[in-house]
């Protein structure tokens, strides 16, 4: 069904009016089909024969063309008056017709108007029986009773006299009072906002000259200052010579009707915590733009920003402090642009600036475009003082070009977020232009994520291990190292595919079939009485310690397999805990009452401070191989690994050294007070057969040799 009014408030105004009306009314399109209908007419003695409830979408000329009850003339007089004002220039019909059968015999009046209802026309169908002038009397007072109920103002302008007549809703609307001021046409103007009477009075206007319906909308000031939206619609009445003489019509306020438009339009367009337009927006600005670009053979641009480090701000303070954050920042890039660019938030901490025409040239624009895009980082760095505290915040921001060619405007923005994230991977805080390498090297990852999943199903992630020698003991340990045996390829190594996994999801699922053969190895071990001394280390990422459900994960693998205190070992890196302290804290100290031990990876190469470490349930440090490896020649990361084993004896921690390669670095070492190792001077990592054979020859050699030197001197086997 065709809609005949734009909101609920204005369908219920009509209906209201017309239902407080004694005679049937009904409203239908251009076509002939009922639209709405009054009570009235439900109930009009003529209809019962047809038996219909329900009229709205019943094509009223077809209704009469079939009735046999009318009578030829009527039938014919009825339907071509009525197909006369819907395809001709006549407002107005009037015709008279008897309707008898057994429910009736009366003459009615048929009257239908045409009349304009934002902005569509419609015809006002009516049925009155001949009345007498008391009852006509009668019936205009309802209509002015109904019309006070729904409050639309009533008004009747003569143009000869130019006398104007208002009922009392018009002057309650326009804010006068009747006692003081006299309706007039001068009123109503002055009344009428200055930015919208030109409108309102060329509407009036075009409406007298060519005796269309006057509907118009437009603004006023009331009595008291206040600004109301109004809508106005008037029938013009004209004389013998079609000459417009008169129009009676009504206004009503529409102002909160406006103002719920508003606010939908502000909701749907608008960030709400930024004010700034928000992805729908900015996507319909760049539409826009892209058909003047191919037309100006101009370049436009687009730049994706995102705050780096963000979210530590928000998790570390409150959130309304994030809040004031993303405002501030939002003002500062919406201050830098130019008038005619567009600064939106798409979520979070993410931002995009629009630019529409940037240059003719190419190089000229991508100048242009990185000066703009400096700008921005330049007033995104400056410190911002968020309750009390100051912040300094960077932001990686990646840039894209478009001169209007055939472009889906999300790719757009996708290589605009393509090239920050290549910022990001490069480290942060600064800007890059897109180039369709990145993209070739998405569908890679895209690849490499279909390709793991195909692994996770296949079981085609092998665990290797790599010894862990005590100077004194020899071997005691393993770091459990993955490896991934790809159907028909050769061994694809852990830097090139955990990244990944971490970005899928997919180290969730890796990271238990690794704890749970690590476990099951460990079982195996126990029992085996030359094995039995060897703990296993095993890496966990932040993304598997917070996961929901990791602690009792590893608890029932614990109880499963029997695994004594102290034999499992989770390595963890800096990063792991930096992000959550008091959630890392809480896992940890849950795990370590079920005798799980703690290692931090890496040590020193982030950004760990005492508080930290104290905090921590951790009983060993490994110094991180970027330390080892230039050992002999670089006197600071000999001072750095020296401070380590320092600190870590000072803690009551073990320590061990990582990446050792060469007999006087595990010398050094030694004398620098480490003595636990592991690195390629002692054996590569290897599958479980191979770490076996390894460990059982190194075990026995030692005990060899301790049992010839009587618990001398070591230092030859480690040599």
């Amino acid at each position: 069904m065709n809609q005949i009014c734009q909101t609920p408030l204005e369908h219920a105004q009509y209906n209201q009016v017309i239902d407080l009306l004694p005679y049937p009314i009904a409203i239908i399109n251009s076509v002939g089909v009922i639209q709405l209908v009054n009570n009235s007419w439900k109930e009009f003695i003529c209809f019962k024969r047809f038996n219909i409830n329900d009229w709205v979408g019943i094509n009223y000329l077809n209704l009469y063309r079939q009735d046999p009850n009318n009578s030829q003339a009527s039938q014919t007089d009825i339907t071509q008056n009525l197909e006369q004002i819907l395809s001709q220039d006549i407002d107005c019909i009037k015709v008279e017709y008897h309707c008898e059968d057994k429910h009736c015999n009366h003459f009615f009046q048929l009257s239908a108007n045409k009349i304009r209802i934002n902005h569509t026309d419609y015809l006002m169908v009516s049925h009155e029986e001949v009345l007498a002038k008391e009852e006509l009397i009668e019936s205009q007072q309802r209509l002015s009773i109904a019309a006070d109920a729904a409050q639309i103002g009533i008004w009747d302008y003569d143009l000869n006299s130019q006398s104007l007549h208002w009922d009392s809703w018009m002057y309650k609307i326009y804010g006068i009072c009747p006692n003081e001021t006299q309706a007039a046409y001068s009123i109503w103007a002055n009344s009428v906002h200055p930015e919208d009477l030109a409108q309102a009075v060329n509407d009036f206007n075009k409406a007298v000259s060519t005796g269309e319906n006057f509907d118009s909308e437009f603004r006023i000031i009331r009595g008291d200052g206040e600004i109301r939206n109004i809508q106005a619609s008037a029938k013009v009445i004209t004389d013998n010579q079609n000459i417009a003489i008169r129009l009676i019509g009504a206004n009503i306020d529409i102002t909160q009707s406006k103002k719920s438009e508003t606010k939908i339009y502000e909701l749907a367009y608008f960030d709400q915590l930024t004010k700034l337009p928000n992805r729908r927006l900015l996507k319909d600005r760049v539409s826009q733009s892209l058909v003047l670009n191919r037309k100006l053979k101009s370049y436009g641009s687009l730049l994706f920003i995102d705050i780096d480090q963000f979210k530590a701000v928000n998790d570390l303070h409150h959130h309304d402090t994030g809040d004031k954050a993303l405002k501030a920042l939002a003002d500062r890039i919406s201050n830098s642009i130019e008038p005619e660019a567009t600064a939106c938030r798409l979520d979070g901490d993410k931002f995009m600036v629009f630019l529409p025409h940037v240059a003719n040239e190419k190089l000229e624009a991508m100048k242009h475009v990185k000066s703009i895009a400096r700008k921005l980082m330049q007033k995104i760095q400056q410190p911002l003082t968020l309750n009390d505290t100051a912040y300094k915040l960077t932001a990686s921001i990646g840039m894209t070009l478009f001169n209007g060619e055939a472009v889906c405007i999300e790719n757009l923005i996708k290589q605009a977020e393509l090239a920050m994230y290549k910022v990001k991977e490069s480290g942060r805080n600064n800007i890059s232009f897109y180039d369709p390498q990145m993209q070739i090297e998405i569908l890679q990852r895209k690849q490499m994520e279909n390709d793991l999943e195909r692994a996770v199903v296949n079981d085609e992630f092998i665990l290797f291990y790599q010894p862990q020698v005590s100077y004194n003991n020899g071997v005691v340990g393993a770091e459990a190292l993955l490896r991934w045996f790809p159907l028909e390829q050769g061994i694809i190594y852990p830097n090139e595919f955990i990244p990944q996994l971490e970005e899928t999801g997919l180290i969730i699922l890796v990271g238990e079939k690794v704890l749970y053969d690590g476990c099951k190895k460990l079982q195996q071990w126990a029992n085996t009485p030359e094995f039995s001394q060897l703990t296993l280390s095993v890496n966990v990422s932040s993304a598997q310690l917070l996961h929901e459900g990791f602690s009792s994960y590893v608890t029932q693998l614990i109880n499963q397999f029997k695994i004594k205190p102290g034999k499992l070992k989770l390595e963890i890196t800096e990063s792991t805990f930096i992000e959550n302290i008091d959630a890392t804290v809480a896992v940890m100290n849950e795990l370590a009452n079920v005798g799980v031990q703690f290692s931090l990876d890496d040590f020193g190469t982030g950004f760990s401070s005492l508080s930290y470490l104290k905090s921590l349930p951790l009983t060993e440090l490994k110094i991180d191989k970027s330390f080892i490896k230039d050992l002999l020649e670089d006197k600071s990361d000999m001072a750095i690994s020296k401070t380590i084993v320092s600190l870590a004896n000072s803690l009551g921690l073990d320590v061990i050294a990582e990446g050792v390669e060469c007999i006087e670095q595990l010398q050094l070492l030694h004398q620098l007070g480490c003595n636990n190792y592991q690195g390629y001077y002692y054996n590569r990592a290897s599958d479980a057969d191979e770490f076996e054979t390894f460990t059982r020859n190194y075990n026995k050699q030692l005990l060899c040799q301790v049992s010839e030197d009587d618990g001398g001197d070591l230092s030859i086997i480690h040599g």
